[in-house]
């Protein structure tokens, strides 16, 4: 493994920290709200929130494996690539825009059909969108590596989300663009592993 490649890797590292980092200040979310009847609110950070929180999503796992690879000094590998979306969708959940732990987090979300609907209608959409851009690395490194089930169980997971986030498209595009532009970072600067 050579020096070069540990320092890529650990830039891609940083740059995919600093990416999903990113999102957690732009995604909306619940926040306690003394003015409010429940004591909490939905809040949007910035009128490009749902624009920037997918696409920053997908970008950060996917340098995150690309970093990982390179650091390591791994081949090209499909398979490991197939842990993008999940990292995408772990983030998602865990800066409270998935739909599995915010209503332990924000107890009030279950007795209020408004915050409910406002968490499932942006939240989901963010997360699929996430998964989508992230699902953009594993179909890509399988096509070039030819890797038939890698690239089945890619495609099945971005047609997956596809279809999960499909009443919030512009996440979907947004999360889709994010992927494949870290994809793009990638063949340039680890074409190694990433160009055909």
């Amino acid at each position: 493994m050579s020096l070069r490649s540990r320092l890529l890797g650990s830039a891609l590292l940083v740059v995919g920290v600093a990416a999903i980092g990113l999102a957690g200040t732009v995604a909306p979310g619940f926040v306690p709200s003394p003015s409010s009847p429940d004591g909490i609110a939905f809040v949007t950070p910035s009128p490009v929130s749902l624009l920037a929180a997918p696409a920053l999503l997908a970008a950060g796992s996917v340098l995150l494996v690309g970093g990982a690879a390179a650091a390591g000094g791994t081949d090209r590998s499909a398979r490991a690539a197939l842990v993008a979306p999940a990292l995408g969708a772990a983030a998602a959940v865990a800066f409270g825009v998935g739909l599995a732990l915010a209503p332990a987090s924000v107890p009030e979300t279950a007795t209020n059909p408004a915050a409910h609907a406002a968490l499932i209608g942006s939240g989901s959409g963010i997360a699929a969108g996430a998964v989508v851009g992230g699902a953009v690395a594993p179909v890509v490194q399988a096509t070039v590596a030819e890797d038939t089930p890698a690239l089945l169980a890619g495609s099945t997971l971005l047609l997956a989300a596809l279809a999960a986030g499909a009443s919030d498209p512009v996440s979907l595009i947004t999360g889709g663009v994010g992927g494949a532009v870290a994809v793009g970072l990638l063949w340039t600067v680890d074409p190694d592993r990433w160009r055909p």
